[in-house]
């Protein structure tokens, strides 16, 4: 968590914890049989990294194609592309930059959090404003953000937090702005803050917990104070052709027969010599894969549908496996012939209590046409009902119920920008993950009470069984960089039980 102030709470579960945990000697360790459960951004990471090091091992993935939540479409006229799930690049991403550095992949600069104070950012409560205008309102409840995120542990987890990290813990984001916002949601900094939480996070506000908003906000705030009402301090950046190059261009650098897909985890069971067994089903068959490490990096909202009674897993892991939060974000995303809105919107994203959020997926893409993506999260992330997870008009199937979502949003960007609706070229597509069978939803998110009861326990290991992705990473949850990041260290854990030298560079 990004907090910062000094107390120390130690919870009365920790013997309670330590008593279930297996004893497991890694000295004793060989370099055997490497198991990673994941072709997404996480263990491709700790794939290189292994592979760097020398080390062998084997990537196993459900579905039929590397790179998780990093996938691009590509179908789009002009040679354009949009993002099916992972699209921010934030200049302090430094693992996924790195990535990008070292397969050479060109980046596009899409996003300046520090803009001109022009055009419209927000539609609130019926009525348009400025990024001024909500930044002067935004300034009399920033002191009260401010007092709360100060006394706060930057490094806040399940057995190290403040009194004032546990009562934000137990209260919802929602009734933190009906509390702490003069006028709560009747006033539109308090609509505002809704709308952004539930999309950031992509689960209803009512759900979250408000330390999302205390830690995320007050980081805002205290290191740059202009871009408390966005998502990024600075500078946000797309790989050019597409973010699906980097987990294609990872793989394309490992051994050819590193990994196996079609490869869907059924079952996980530890041995008294700690050696560790699992199942797949394959288009053979169910298969037994022996090894010496296990790791994880499948979400958990998939790991719940894998039999890990056997695992030998203590209760805290157990817990967080069962109960973390994940979003429902969902993508709208709809292709025009022009790009009448830069003069509308500042940085060419728009944020309405109405639609949630819009912004354009082409910035800095070549054509006179352009992509707008409307993100959703939350009951409006799930409101959608599409035959697959990922689908366009391209598909005969998925185009008329595809249209119909597409009307309804232009409608209402209509009030905005007058005649948008002719420029549609009838080209869409609709992202809903919540509804893909490897993943159940966009991306963690602690729900009340949680922080203090598992956040930082999501990535401990258990014994040669280790875990990795974004939802193992405190302070980048929900990016791709959690993800690599994770991916990384899960991977140097390993090597420094087989005495491996770690110093590898991505």
């Amino acid at each position: 968590m990004k907090q910062a102030s000094n107390a120390h709470h130690t919870t009365p579960d920790d013997d309670c914890i330590t008593r279930q945990k297996r004893s497991f000697s890694p000295s004793r360790r060989m370099i055997g049989h490497i198991a990673i459960v994941g072709a997404g951004i996480a263990g491709l990471s700790a794939a290189l990294t292994l592979h760097d090091a020398g080390v062998p091992c084997t990537l196993y993935e459900a579905s039929d194609r590397v790179g998780g939540r990093i996938h691009s479409a590509t179908h789009w006229s002009q040679q354009q592309s949009a993002e099916w799930c992972g699209e921010y690049i934030d200049s302090d991403h430094s693992t996924i930059l790195a990535l990008a550095r070292r397969f050479r992949l060109p980046l596009l600069e899409t996003h300046h959090a520090h803009g001109e104070d022009t055009g419209i950012k927000y539609q609130l409560l019926g009525r348009s404003y400025t990024f001024g205008e909500l930044t002067r309102s935004f300034q009399e409840i920033a002191p009260r953000v401010l007092e709360q995120y100060h006394q706060i542990d930057p490094a806040t987890t399940w057995d190290h937090y403040t009194p004032m990290a546990a009562m934000l813990d137990h209260m919802s984001t929602y009734d933190w702005i009906e509390r702490y916002i003069p006028d709560g949601h009747a006033s539109p900094t308090g609509m505002l803050l809704d709308t952004l939480y539930t999309t950031l996070y992509g689960v209803d506000t009512w759900e979250q917990s408000a330390m999302n908003l205390v830690t995320y906000l007050g980081y805002l705030l205290a290191h740059s104070p202009q871009s408390a009402l966005s998502s990024s301090i600075d500078v946000s950046y797309r790989i050019a052709g597409g973010n699906q190059r980097l987990p294609e261009a990872i793989a394309a650098s490992l051994p050819e027969d590193a990994i196996r897909l079609r490869h869907r985890l059924v079952a996980i069971k530890r041995h008294a010599n700690d050696r560790v067994t699992l199942t797949f089903d394959t288009e053979r068959g169910f298969q037994d894969i022996s090894c010496e490490y296990a790791l994880l990096t499948l979400p958990f909202s998939a790991l719940r549908e894998v039999d890990y009674r056997k695992a030998g897993f203590d209760t805290l892991k157990q817990k967080a496996i069962a109960e973390l939060g994940y979003g429902t974000n969902s993508k709208l995303i709809l292709q025009f012939d022009a790009r009448p809105w830069q003069r509308i919107f500042q940085n060419h994203s728009f944020q309405s209590d109405r639609l949630q959020a819009i912004w354009e997926a082409t910035t800095g893409q070549q054509g006179e046409g352009g992509i707008l993506v409307h993100f959703t999260g939350g009951t409006k992330g799930r409101l959608y009902a599409p035959a697959a997870p990922y689908t366009t008009t391209n598909e005969p199937e998925h185009a008329d119920l595809l249209r119909h979502y597409a009307r309804d949003t232009l409608e209402q960007l209509e009030t905005l920008l007058p005649g948008l609706s002719d420029h549609f070229t009838g080209k869409a597509a609709l992202s809903y993950p919540t509804g893909d069978p490897f993943i159940r939803g966009s991306y963690a998110c602690w729900l009340v009470g949680q922080v203090t009861s598992f956040c930082g326990y999501e990535g401990a290991r258990q014994g040669p069984i280790l875990f990795a992705g974004e939802h193992c990473a405190n302070e980048m949850q929900g990016f791709m960089e959690g993800g690599a990041q994770e991916g990384v260290r899960a991977a140097r854990e390993i090597l420094r039980d087989c005495a491996v030298s770690v110093e590898q560079p991505l």
